[in-house]
Formats: structure tokens, sequence, C-alpha cells
């Protein structure tokens, strides 16, 4: 157990205490002074040493274990995660005025709302969101509902059965999702669904799931905030690879199948299939995260692999944040018969039920025939995006292959074998981008690469965009 040096909490400041110790102590993770595995002091201990109230110290530790920096272990205390593995930092011996520059960064009024940097992943395009539409139709809910939609409807906690109803049409007729409305539950994004489906299904079902690596780093974070271990799964040209063997205690497996992020690769029918037969013969639950596959610019959108599950092992997750628009905040659970009572009394635990007021205007945008328009009109603009970029990029001389570029939202630059992405990744973010790497959503060391996002930028912002990224990147390599 180490005492934890350097900490500095500044009373006077808007930011709790307790949100200014668990950052504190990220960076410590971040700078490596705190190692994988190393116990962390007890909370009565460390709030005698900083003055604090034990409660105060309670809540930041558990902060770091929700966000996946450390780790709970009865009867022993609280260790930084064993998967924690960060690249080293740079110290700044000054903490106190670090602390205040972030301060006033997060508060200044000029920040708090901002539109996406290039080249940003998973964004949309808002302004192709037909907003005054979308605000008639809701206009129209309030005539039609009234004060129904202003109260608590505990009915409406797997959400409006209007919305459910529509959306269940449409997962049947464009993904092929086999599934009875009621089965549906309405969530707070995608987000809110894996960390309920963790919180439901980790405890019960085992402790260990197996997740693609590279792989969505919310997801792994809510597996591991549920208390699993986390296994991670290769990829390759067919999708995501099945253990070598049977693995016992494996309670899901998660997988993006139509467009894998953040590689792009899409499963293979074998590997779909060989998915399903392994779940079946396991007992193991699968879940689909299907975020983006609405955008396929070459031929049609793949088939969901809930379509092909006879056994009801597939868990269907979906979000309309990436075809609407982020801050609307709806997503979706498809659950199997046996897991919906389950999941339904997990999901009234966090709220009686979502904004009616929005679900009630989705469903309508749904039957009107406005969302299949929107998402044509997206997929067009996408795609003259997506082509652009890649001439500009192609055509640079630059050390970037890209692969799989049939859809999605995102693409893939891979570098040269001993390229160290997260460096690049790093300057790029100092020139004013934001282009993560690959390492950033790996366990294990894979293949280096950048993951760009092009959804979000107009062509001309693309091209501007372009010279800069490519002159950095020129530097560096």
């Amino acid at each position: 157990m180490k005492t934890l040096g350097g900490i500095w909490l500044d009373r006077r400041q808007s930011t709790t205490l307790q949100d200014q110790l668990s950052r504190q102590i990220k960076e410590l993770i971040q700078r490596r002074d705190l190692k994988p595995r190393e116990m962390l002091p007890s909370t009565r201990e460390l709030a005698t040493q900083l003055k604090l109230s034990r409660n105060t110290v309670v809540y930041a530790y558990e902060r770091l274990i929700s966000e996946g920096y450390a780790e709970s272990r009865a009867r022993s205390g609280v260790f930084i995660c064993s998967l924690v593995a960060l690249p080293r930092r740079s110290r700044e011996p000054d903490a106190p005025k670090r602390a205040k520059r972030l301060d006033d960064e997060i508060s200044s009024p000029s920040r708090a709302l901002r539109t996406p940097v290039p080249f940003r992943p998973c964004q949309p395009d808002v302004t192709l969101f037909p907003l005054p539409l979308w605000n008639r139709l809701r206009g129209r809910v309030l005539r039609q509902h009234g004060q129904q939609l202003l109260h608590y409807q505990a009915s409406c906690v797997a959400g409006l059965p209007a919305l459910r109803q529509s959306l269940a049409r449409y997962l049947t007729a464009s993904r092929g999702v086999h599934c009875d409305w009621r089965q549906i539950v309405i969530t707070s994004g995608s987000q809110q669904a894996l960390y309920l489906l963790a919180d439901l299904i980790v405890p019960r079902y085992g402790k260990s799931v197996y997740m693609e690596d590279p792989g969505y780093l919310g997801a792994r974070l809510a597996w591991q905030n549920a208390g699993a271990t986390i296994l991670p799964g290769a990829l390759d040209e067919h999708g995501l690879k099945l253990p070598a063997s049977d693995i016992k205690g494996l309670s899901l497996i998660y997988t993006t199948p139509s467009r894998q992020f953040p590689t792009g690769v899409s499963l293979s029918l074998g590997r779909r299939l060989a998915i399903l037969d392994y779940a079946v013969r396991n007992k193991t639950w699968v879940i689909e995260d299907d975020y983006d596959a609405e955008f396929r610019y070459n031929s049609a959108p793949l088939p969901s692999l809930q379509s092909l599950d006879a056994n009801d092992r597939v868990i269907y997750v979906g979000t309309f944040s990436k075809v609407l628009y982020p801050s609307l905040r709806l997503g979706y659970v498809v659950v199997p018969p046996s897991l919906f009572d389950a999941f339904r009394k997990i999901k009234h635990l966090i709220d009686d039920h979502g904004p009616l007021i929005d679900q009630a205007t989705l469903a309508m945008f749904l039957e009107s025939g406005a969302f299949h328009s929107h998402i044509r009109r997206c997929r067009k603009a996408y795609a003259e995006r997506q082509a652009l970029f890649l001439e500009l990029f192609r055509n640079s001389g630059l050390p970037l292959e890209f692969r799989d570029t049939d859809g999605g939202m995102n693409l893939v630059g891979w570098l040269p074998s001993g390229s160290d992405d997260y460096k690049l990744s790093s300057r790029l973010r100092s020139g004013g981008l934001d282009i993560p790497s690959i390492s950033s959503f790996s366990l294990h060391r894979r293949d280096p690469g950048l993951v760009f996002g092009f959804t979000a930028f107009h062509p001309k912002r693309i091209k501007s965009a372009y010279e800069e990224t490519a002159r950095l990147i020129a530097q560096a390599v």
C-alpha cells in the first residue's frame, strides 16, 4: 500500500472535493506514480491524511471504480485496476496551477457548447437533421396528447408503447430483427443500455466477458463496473475470432458485427453462425451493438446477427444518437423474453421512464416516413464525404492504409508496423485535431493506426482539416 503524495485540494474551487480527489488520483495513475494492482490507502486512512470526511473519500473511490481505474476486492481493499496500462504523461510540478487551469477551462462559457473537432469519430452532421419538421411533429404530439405526456407514467418504464411499436416495425423491415414490440425497452442511449445489461448479466451468469479488441471503451467500462473480467478477442478480416476453447463462467460476448468499432470490418456469415453456436452450447449471452448499421454506401445494410438467432441468445442494442442527433439521448434494447422482466425491473431503478414528449415525437417521425428520408439524405452526404476524404488521403503520400471502406462513420488509417500511434494522436491533438489512436481502444498491443471520423464535417471543412492533418503527420513520420 502506498501513501498518496502530491494530492492538493482547494476548498475555494467550485469543483467538489471528491471530484478533485478522484481526478488527481487518476493523474497519478496516468503518470504511473500508481501502478496496476497497487493497493490504495484505506478510506479512513486517506480521510485522516487529507483532513476530509470519510464519505468524500468513499465517493471518490467509487468514481475511480466506476470509470475502470480501480477495483474493489472483498475484505482486501481498493486496488489500481490490473488492466490500466496508460502511456506515461509528462509531469507538471505545480499541481494547484494545473488544477485551476483545468477548472477554468471546463467552466469557461465559451467552451460550454462546442461543435466536433476534425476528425472526431462517431459524430453525425446535425445540420442535416430536419429540425423544423421535428418541431412541427412535436407540436402535433402536444396538441393530440396534451398534459398526459407531462405526468409520471409508471406504465412506460419500458418506453412509450407507440414508439416501441413503430421501432419494432422499422427493425423488422430494415434489420431483419425478430421481435414483438413488447420485447423492446427504450433507454437514454446505448450506453445506459450496456450499463443495465452489465448489471443484470455479469453477477448472475458469470464474471468473464469476451469482447472485441480493439473495441468500444464505453462497453468495456460497463463490464468492469459490474465486476467482470475482460477477455480480449482478436480480430481478422472476418471480424471477431472466437475463443480457442469453451470458457467456464463466460457470461456474454460483446460484438459490433455490422461494422466493428473502431476497425470497420464486418463480421462474416461463418463467424456469425459460429458465435451463435458457441452461445447456445455454453449458455452465453451475445450483445449485438448495431451502432451505425444504416450507413453502408455501396450496398444494402447487412442483416442483423439477431435475425439469425433461433434460440433467443442475442440481445440487440441500438441508438438514435448516430442517425438523428446525440443530445436526443434515446436508445433501445431488444430483450429476449427470459430476461425481459428482470431487465425492466433494473431499468425502473434508474428512472420511471424517459422523456415522453421526445418519444412520442420520434414515434410520429418514424411513422410519417421522415426517418427514412433523413437516413437517405445522410447516407448520400456521408458517402460523398467519405469519397472526398479517401481521395485526399490516398493521394497524399502519407503512410496511411485505408481498408474496409464500404460504409460507416469512421475510417482507420493503418500505420506502418512499429509506429507510435498514441504519440502521433497526441501531436495531432496539440494541433487542434481530434484523431484517436487504435491503441487507445486496445487492451493488447495491436497494429498501429488512427481513427478518423468524417461524417460531421462539410466538404470544405474536410479539405481544410486535411491540410493541417497531413502537415502534422508528415512532420512526425
